[in-house]
């Protein structure tokens, strides 16, 4: 019983580590999706004035404007996934917390009817001595 409670406890923390590490993922890539928004936005304000607006500035322009579209869609995509196994490795956490207290319960509940076995059978034997044996 001890080593199942071992093996849990280390699967626990294996668990709560790798979703600690998805919403780490997440965030990192919600920051690139905002900063990939963000340059997309200056981009489309820069094609409109000056010398952007014309020329080969221009069609230089509108290509990184496409690049910059496609990857937000694939950040998009890659964030949805992500989002989803930070739900999946959370909720593996919270199964292998729920299942280590349980086996944490049933190992306290098996030492006290054990401690109370021992007291038991330790009175019965205290009685027997003072009274002595007992006839059929």
């Amino acid at each position: 019983m001890k080593r199942a409670i071992d093996q849990l406890k280390r699967i626990e923390r294996i668990r709560k580590r790798l979703a600690d590490l998805s919403a780490w993922r997440l965030a990192r890539l919600t920051h690139e999706r905002q900063r990939l928004e963000t340059t997309h936005s200056e981009m489309l304000n820069a094609l409109g004035e000056g010398l952007m607006a014309f020329g080969p500035p221009s069609l230089a322009g509108t290509r990184r404007v496409r690049a910059l579209e496609q990857e937000m869609a694939a950040t998009q995509v890659h964030e949805k996934l992500l989002a989803a196994r930070a739900l999946d490795d959370g909720r593996l956490a919270k199964l292998a917390e729920g299942r280590l207290d349980t086996v944490r319960a049933a190992w306290r509940e098996t030492l006290d009817r054990k401690s109370l076995e021992e007291l038991i059978d330790a009175t019965i034997s205290k009685s027997d001595s003072l009274t002595g044996p007992r006839k059929p």
